[in-house]
């Protein structure tokens, strides 16, 4: 593709050279470049792309997108911008020729229950007979294909390559996680939203955004966007989000306000789901899904919205949800023969972390024993108020190591246990997982509920750079077998 197609729209100044040249590739690594490719300079967080011109040039590189004036030879092509992460996401979306615009695209921002109304609303649209992609947290799919993920919303030349990949396989519909950062470093810009969906929003990444204003600001520009929004309004930023929707095209959901859209009710959980009547224009519809808690009803709830908003029947909705809607890592119970319930959750927030607890004590648990950590490298203002959830809502806690990275696993532990020494709840420390997890296990009882809070779907541990093999789910099993 000429350079020349990829810059329309795109306000920038040759620099240098002709846009009159063939490109063959993009990236923003160095060493992803090849012969004839254009190479966009990203100011990061550690790293400076700019720093590595030298380098793509030696691979390939015959153009150059730049924040910044630079030195090269007068045969390479300099094409300086702005924001050239703005600029990647328009050059990506024109070199994939705009895949977005060739089927349905659903995204859901929010704090908490991104993945769990990802999947309901992925497997929905699959029972009604639509082939769809997924982007998320667990995993990209397109079809049945899995695809390796790193982030929740890939970099905009990474998210336009896998929506070309989906063009490709014939997706009718895809359905996405949007987080801020994506949305704040446009990463989802030249991205074309369908339908928006807004979960809630409680403190995390503030180590990126810093204030909640701003992290609600940051959500807020999928609304700005999309055709039509979903929007919890029990959230006490729902009203914000609703005020960027589109005028007219939203639909709102709620378990307080029966004046919602979406008004669940009369909700009944236990051990082995959820059940709750739902208003929807003038009729009563019964709900029942697989996953107890009322944060699941929310979650069914946006699932439910987004799924009508594309024109699924009600009734069809309904039939999913009641046999399709356990989702890996997300109050995963696997119960052991003494009697012993063990849940593996994702819940890694201070509001995450009270809704399993809060469920937990709701369906009645004789004893709730929680292990949980926090992860490092994050956002460290959460660490006590976790610390104090934790003992509010338990009758026993182990602090232990999430995935701790570069930061020393006891000092994360000792800012856990300001929280923790705030409350009447008896615990203790220990930094390995595995024996933290099975030292709780140990002391539970017949009708106890171990909660193991924190990593969910992962399979790995990050301890320095380095990322271990972990499965909180193989730790139990291998202790119910053994016991």
């Amino acid at each position: 593709m000429k350079l020349e197609g990829l810059l329309v729209k795109l306000d920038h100044e040759l620099i240098q050279g002709s846009v009159d040249i063939n490109v063959k590739h993009i990236a923003y690594h160095s060493k992803r470049v090849v012969e004839d490719s254009l190479f966009v300079c990203i100011s990061g967080f550690k790293l400076d792309g700019h720093d590595y011109i030298d380098d793509a040039i030696a691979s390939g590189a015959t153009a150059l997108i730049v924040e910044k004036p630079v030195k090269v030879p007068q045969n390479i092509t300099v094409i300086l911008v702005r924001n050239s992460r703005i600029a990647l996401a328009k050059v990506s979306s024109s070199y994939y020729n705009q895949p977005s615009k060739q089927f349905t695209l659903v995204g859901v921002t929010g704090t908490n229950g991104k993945t769990s109304t990802v999947l309901l609303i992925d497997r929905i649209l699959q029972a009604y007979h639509k082939k769809t992609g997924v982007i998320g947290t667990i995993e990209n799919r397109i079809g049945q294909k899995v695809v390796p993920t790193e982030n929740t919303t890939p970099e905009s030349l990474d998210l336009q390559k896998l929506f070309s990949e989906m063009v490709e396989e014939n997706v009718n519909a895809v359905v996405m996680e949007v987080s801020s950062h994506a949305l704040k470093l446009h990463r989802v810009k030249y991205a074309k939203y369908d339908v928006g969906v807004f979960t809630n929003l409680t403190q995390d990444h503030l180590d990126f955004h810093e204030t909640m204003d701003a992290y609600a600001k940051a959500k807020a520009k999928l609304f700005k966007r999309c055709k039509f929004s979903i929007i919890n309004i029990d959230d006490l930023y729902g009203g914000f989000m609703l005020s960027k929707a589109k005028s007219g095209k939203s639909m709102t959901y709620s378990i307080k306000d029966e004046k919602a859209d979406l008004y669940a009710y009369d909700i009944e959980l236990d051990i082995t789901g959820t059940r709750f009547k739902i208003d929807y224009e003038d009729f009563t519809h019964y709900i029942s899904i697989e996953t107890p808690g009322i944060f699941s009803v929310y979650n069914a709830l946006a699932a439910i919205g987004a799924s009508l908003s594309l024109d699924v029947p009600m009734d069809a909705i309904i039939r999913t949800l009641g046999h399709n809607s356990k989702i890996v890592g997300r109050y995963e119970t696997i119960m052991g023969d003494s009697g012993v319930s063990a849940v593996v959750d994702y819940a890694h927030t201070p509001d995450g972390l009270l809704n399993i607890l809060k469920t937990t004590n709701d369906i009645k648990a004789r004893k709730v024993i929680t292990v949980f950590g926090c992860g490092g490298d994050r956002d460290t203002s959460k660490r006590p108020q976790m610390g104090k959830i934790a003992g509010q809502w338990s009758d026993y806690a182990i602090i232990t190591s999430d995935n701790p990275r570069t930061e020393d696993p006891e000092e994360i532990i000792n800012q856990i246990e300001m929280g923790m020494q705030e409350t009447k709840c008896p615990y203790e420390r220990i930094v390995d997982r595995a024996e933290a997890i099975n030292k709780a296990l140990s002391m539970a009882e017949p009708g106890d509920v171990v909660i193991i809070a924190g990593k969910g779907h992962e399979n790995y541990q990050i301890i320095g750079h380095t990322k271990n093999h972990f499965d909180d789910k193989e730790v139990v099993r291998a202790y119910f077998q053994e016991n």
